[in-house]
């Protein structure tokens, strides 16, 4: 019998337990209400999808338990699974606290006893491993990553505490009643057994029962209402989090609607944010994972991802007080930019490497691109070199300053050679877009030219669009200029639909990301591939015949550098690997690849601003490419391209190995049997590409192409 079913105990446990939960209740519900105060977005569509996706991201622990932070995803898993379905015997505890027969061991009988008890038992000492081992983790691995400090020590006691008075609990309960089927708690059992075996009995076992019981009791409700005041709130926002998780791709951001009308533009204020973006905040675990996959972080920049959403929830915790009508708010909130800093909003390259690390679906890279639009469009903010590619957008409706070329030359560059280049007017069934970079970029011509020949040799139809090409407005969007970027999207818009354009092929990945997931957003809703997709779709259909080992290809060995803005926002992985096994040439992967890619150090508009110091990202990036060996390096977007070439020439391993660059479809360019007499050889292919001069002579790239 439980000591709180007679007076007194009935009445310290009322006044212990709805004390706790009155406190609990309180607690959460200031929090509660800043989530009341930020601005509406909605997350309640496709509620079906969200709910399947709590099984694995939830339950299953999938997010956690990956292959790279295994030791953390094994003790997390054995305390997080431990601590669900030990809820069944808090439950019973609580219940049997008000009277023995509301418990569930009574009312369930031997289906509790001899079903629940033993496996709970289990769980019990899975748990009390699972925190043995972050104890050790904490003490002697200490991981930079995560945020070591007294609120995880506090969690860790009162998590091992509430297993150690639950054993101690049932062991003398048993002790005492000697109920049916003892030994299912065979943990419990074999105490109580050593009770008997040490003569404990009588009322001195009774009150070791109390004081074990009022423990268990106290441990738990104190573990209750520490966690609104915890890194570990997330034990009760992670299931909201995840559910309202952005059923997107992570590369989208969302529009600033009704310029006229809004009177703020960005975030300036932590009120500003989104409901989402402060459960995020709420939700953080602190582990780290962000931060230690964050390209800028890892090459000494300020950034780090996780410290921003910490400061944020510090910002809220600040003002907290202000909402309860027994206190006051703060004279002078600390302003929430100067909290975060100028240098991180602006070293992030939006690659999205820390939502693709992130455990509970925390959001980083719209919060931070939030920020960077009220600098920009509120304060006049940023970087000399972000101010300057915004004055060229606006003047001449590109990025890149001191280029000699137009949208046309290279069209008439081939035509020179006896091949032309038809203008879409409707009748195609592609408009192939060339973008910014494929026109104006010198090396990146080289790629519009070989892609522009596997479509002719292929008989697609498809045409351009030339002097009618503007920017896709993706750099204006990623800088914070939304104003900018949704004229320049919606001139775009407007010219598509007036041709008559329905499907879009496109080299670049930020202009497919922007047309594909963000051009909708302003009722543009186009087909759109990115030329790797779609070289693979003509490989396969035997479309494009090719003489492998032609040039010399099959003889070379290629590591394929996959884009953030494809791979991981995108999650286009295979083809590309596809295409290049199809030349014939030797593949061979840097250790990050695939969705775990390393950004080129482009993303985010930084392929026009300067980065703020450490070393360059694009420089980190090709030492991992020089680790391979490999000959040459594969890519798949203008803007690594630029990187890349620029790294080669800087880093000693890779230029001393006489690394090339090479688009995948220059690859293929070089491995495809020409039948037409119009098509021109690719010029890699006049001698084994290792001859070749490296691309950075012609003095572009991450400097910003002048």
């Amino acid at each position: 019998m439980a000591p709180s079913t007679e007076f007194p105990g009935n009445v310290f446990y009322a006044i212990i337990f709805f004390g706790f939960l009155t406190f609990f209740v309180y607690s959460a519900g200031i929090r509660y209400r800043w989530f009341l105060r930020g601005q509406w977005v909605n997350r309640f569509g496709d509620p079906l999808r969200r709910a399947i996706g709590l099984i694995p991201s939830v339950l299953g622990n999938s997010r956690v338990a990956r292959p790279k932070y295994w030791y953390s995803g094994v003790l997390h898993s054995l305390i997080w699974w431990g601590f669900l379905v030990l809820q069944v015997r808090t439950l019973n505890f609580l219940l049997n606290g008000i009277h023995e027969d509301a418990s569930l061991e009574s009312l369930l009988g031997d289906v509790y006893t001899l079903g629940l008890r033993p496996v709970m038992d289990v769980f019990n000492i899975l748990v009390i491993v699972g925190v043995l081992m972050a104890a050790w983790q904490r003490f002697f691995w200490r991981p930079q990553r995560m945020t070591l400090n007294i609120d995880g020590w506090i969690i860790l006691g009162l998590i091992g505490w509430l297993m150690v008075t639950d054993v101690f609990t049932n062991s003398a309960e048993i002790a005492l009643d000697r109920p049916n089927h003892e030994w299912a708690s065979f943990l419990a059992f074999g105490l109580a057994e050593l009770w008997d075996v040490i003569g404990f009995s009588g009322q001195a076992l009774e009150l070791f029962h109390v004081a074990w019981w009022y423990s268990h009791l106290l441990d738990f409700l104190v573990f209750l209402v520490y966690l609104p005041y915890s890194k570990h709130s997330h034990v009760l926002t992670i299931v909201p989090n995840v559910f309202f998780r952005s059923l997107q791709p992570t590369g989208v951001l969302q529009p600033i609607k009704d310029f006229e009308t809004a009177e703020s533009f960005g975030v300036g204020k932590v009120e500003q944010f989104s409901w989402k973006q402060m459960l995020d905040s709420y939700t953080c675990t602190e582990c780290g994972r962000c931060t230690d996959a964050c390209p800028a972080n890892l090459t000494g920049k300020a950034l780090s991802p996780k410290q921003i959403i910490v400061d944020i929830r510090h910002l809220m915790e600040e003002q907290v007080p202000a909402l309860s009508p027994t206190t006051h708010r703060p004279e002078q909130p600390t302003p929430l930019i100067e909290e975060v800093g100028f240098d991180p909003i602006w070293d992030c390259v939006t690659c999205g490497a820390c939502v693709e690390e992130c455990p509970v679906f925390i959001e980083h890279v719209p919060t931070i691109m939030d920020m960077r639009r009220y600098l920009v469009m509120e304060e006049s903010k940023m970087p000399e070199t972000a101010q300057a590619v915004l004055t060229q957008l606006e003047q001449r409706g590109h990025p890149w300053r001191g280029t000699q070329l137009t949208r046309t030359s290279w069209i008439e560059e081939m035509a020179a050679d006896g091949v032309e280049i038809p203008m879409f007017d409707g009748s195609q069934e592609y408009l192939f877009w060339v973008g910014c970079s494929g026109a104006l970029q010198e090396r990146n011509v080289k790629v519009t030219k070989a892609t522009a020949r596997l479509l002719l040799e292929a008989g697609v139809s498809f045409g351009v669009l030339g002097n009618e090409e503007g920017c896709s407005g993706d750099p204006a969007r990623r800088l914070g200029n939304e104003y900018l970027y949704q004229i320049q999207a919606q001139g775009n818009i407007d010219v598509f639909k007036a041709k008559g354009v329905q499907k879009v092929l496109t080299m670049c990945p930020h202009c497919f990301n922007t047309m594909q997931h963000e051009y909708p957003q302003l009722d543009g809703r186009f087909e759109v591939l990115h030329h790797s997709v779609f070289l693979e779709q003509l490989i396969a259909e035997g479309k494009l015949p090719r003489q492998v080992g032609a040039n010399g290809l099959s003889e070379k060995s290629v590591t394929y550098h996959d884009p953030c803005y494809i791979a991981r926002h995108n999650d286009i992985i295979d083809e590309p690997r596809k295409v290049l096994a199809s030349t014939g040439a030797k593949s061979v992967e840097m250790r990050r690849c695939k969705k775990g890619t390393f950004c080129c150090g482009a993303g985010g508009s930084h392929m026009w601003v300067e980065e703020s110091g450490g070393q360059r990202i694009n420089h980190a990036r090709t030492e991992e490419a020089a680790e391979t060996g490999a000959d040459i390096v594969a890519v798949a977007c203008p803007f690594c391209m630029q990187m890349f070439e620029e790294g080669v020439g800087s880093v000693p391993q890779a230029a001393e190995k006489g690394m090339q660059v090479f688009d995948l479809a220059e690859l293929l360019d070089m491995s495809v049997a020409y039948s037409k007499p119009a098509a021109v050889a690719p010029a890699p292919a006049e001698e084994p590409p290792a001859e070749q001069p490296s691309a950075s002579d012609e003095g572009s790239g991450a400097e910003g192409g002048d």
